[in-house]
């Protein structure tokens, strides 16, 4: 099993403080978003990981080497991570990842670590998926109908939808289909879409089940506001 972490961002909702820093090296109340992604992964023995890069590359590099020195790490570098969202970083990763079933990460999620073990031990093609109704305005939704997910994506809403971490496992033959219909979107010029665009073409040939959780904190770092959400959150149960 793979881990792909999608680190190519620009991350513009932080600025200025991504001109410097990567969205993954933000650190909240100590800890940068992607050391705790990486200890998650490697306290469920999910040891070879592929970052994709892009802005500040050199940073991440570094930093991964000074803390994780002996963790077989690959990189994928976005050379346009300014003209095309994550779909043509992901695509990317095509010839690396092969037949290996995935666990999938945004780079920019902070989460209770017993969210990753519930997605690896799962063997199916999964998201986490809270289960109360309510759901946040920007955040990633799941469409969920009969047991099974049928849309992902920031402007889904409706009694059948439910906030999606988008942290997933995908068995190999799902995400080779998934790959293959990135690729299509790529070579349509699509490139500024979401990869969960191109996941929802396809949410009828694979079965993409909801993993629930309930209480397990798990939010992305998009701006300022989730930035100190997060910070006030972790400070108040450590």
């Amino acid at each position: 099993m793979k881990a792909i972490i999608l680190a190519s961002g620009i991350g513009k909702r932080l600025l200025p403080l991504t001109e410097k820093v990567p969205k993954p090296l933000i650190e909240i109340n100590g800890i940068t978003l992607l050391e705790r992604m990486i200890q998650s992964l490697i306290e469920n023995k999910v040891t070879d990981i592929i970052i994709t890069t892009g802005s500040l590359e050199e940073k991440i590099k570094g930093f991964v080497k000074n803390k994780y020195p002996d963790l077989k790490v690959t990189y994928v570098k976005n050379p346009i991570f300014e003209e095309t969202n994550y779909i043509y970083s992901l695509w990317l990763t095509k010839d690396i990842v092969k037949d290996d079933d995935v666990i999938l990460l945004h780079g920019d999620l902070i989460y209770d670590p017993k969210l990753m073990e519930k997605i690896v031990k799962t063997d199916k093609s999964s998201a986490l998926i809270k289960e109360e109704k309510e759901v946040p305005e920007k955040d990633f939704k799941a469409r969920i109908n009969h047991g099974l997910i049928k849309e992902i994506g920031v402007n889904v809403f409706g009694e059948d939808a439910r906030f999606c971490l988008p942290l997933y496992k995908i068995l190999k033959p799902d995400f080779k289909k998934w790959l293959e219909k990135m690729g299509q979107f790529v070579k349509e010029g699509r490139v500024g879409n979401y990869a969960e665009d191109a996941l929802n073409t396809i949410t009828d040939e694979i079965n993409l089940h909801p993993v629930y959780y309930d209480n397990e904190f798990a939010m992305e770092i998009d701006n300022f506001e989730d930035l100190e959400k997060a910070k006030s959150f972790l400070k108040n149960i450590l």
